[in-house]
């Protein structure tokens, strides 16, 4: 009796998708255009994440997440091609184009965690006063995108 092995065409898994959706980073970059500028800082976060820079005239829009610390020169992108939202994460020498696309769901979760901050309303962050929160909400809409692609299983 000969026994057939069957390999699947299509991989089983999907590529994490961010939580960060085009409709958040289009409201960032109408908030940059409307005020003017194209930097924003969070002063009370001390570390990574705590300056975005994006062009608003530029296009494709791409958003540069970093540290204003000469020492750190890692840098995340953020940006939104035909719907789909992309994480890249590199050293600020390599750019936009020679950074790695962002595949690692922690990773994702804590980049979009980051971003959220920039985007939260006056009550919003009146509401949230700490990060772990953002995680959470990061953590919660992550899980349902999961859900949405059938990634999601009851353990």
């Amino acid at each position: 009796m000969k026994t057939k092995q069957h390999i699947p065409i299509k991989p089983w898994a999907t590529a994490p998708t961010p939580a960060t959706t085009p409709a958040m980073i289009q409201a960032f970059w109408q908030r940059l255009f409307h005020e003017r500028t194209t930097q924003a800082e969070l002063d009370w976060l001390q570390g990574f994440g705590n300056m975005v820079y994006a062009d608003t005239y530029a296009s494709p829009f791409i958003i540069r997440l970093y540290r204003n610390n000469s020492k750190d020169n890692r840098v995340a992108y953020l940006s939104a091609t035909d719907g789909c939202v992309e994480w890249r994460f590199g050293i600020k020498a390599a750019g936009f184009n020679h950074s790695p696309v962002v595949t690692d769901p922690e990773l994702m979760e804590w980049l979009d965690s980051l971003f959220w901050f920039y985007i939260a309303t006056e009550s919003q962050k009146q509401q949230i006063s700490r990060l772990t929160n953002i995680e959470q909400l990061v953590a919660e809409r992550m899980h349902t995108i999961k859900k949405k692609q059938g990634i999601w299983k009851r353990s």
